[in-house]
């Protein structure tokens, strides 16, 4: 009678885990979805602006606070810089993920991408 008890809550406490690793990994790639959106946004900043430019990330970094929390940020090298028609600029978007039931495995998320300057 008591290994049955037994198992029975072991199998309570792997179905919850295994549930909760569900839900987390759908949250993650929720978290991806939005970077993809984030991404999507930078570079249409990128084209209308040419190219990273301060008026650029104000509105990207004001995009990013209304939308999603300043969960994201931007690297490149041509942060700041206007950029002549058909200039590429590449960048990364940075953002940490943390799993809400272990907080120990926090993740960095590195997405790279990439816009052409369309500004003559």
């Amino acid at each position: 009678m008591l290994e049955g008890s037994i198992m029975e809550m072991g199998k309570y406490y792997i179905s919850l885990f295994i549930i909760f690793s569900m839900v987390a990994l759908a949250l993650f790639f929720s978290q991806i979805n939005h970077a993809n959106d984030y991404k999507q946004y930078i570079n249409y900043q990128i084209e209308r602006n040419g190219g990273l430019t301060d008026e650029a990330i104000k509105k990207i970094e004001a995009y990013d606070e209304k939308n999603f929390g300043g969960n994201f940020s931007i690297g490149s090298s041509k942060l700041g810089q206007q950029l002549p028609f058909g200039q590429e600029v590449d960048y990364t978007v940075n953002t940490t993920y943390n799993f809400f039931f272990l907080p120990l495995l926090s993740r960095d998320i590195s997405i790279k991408g990439s816009a052409i300057s369309q500004i003559r």
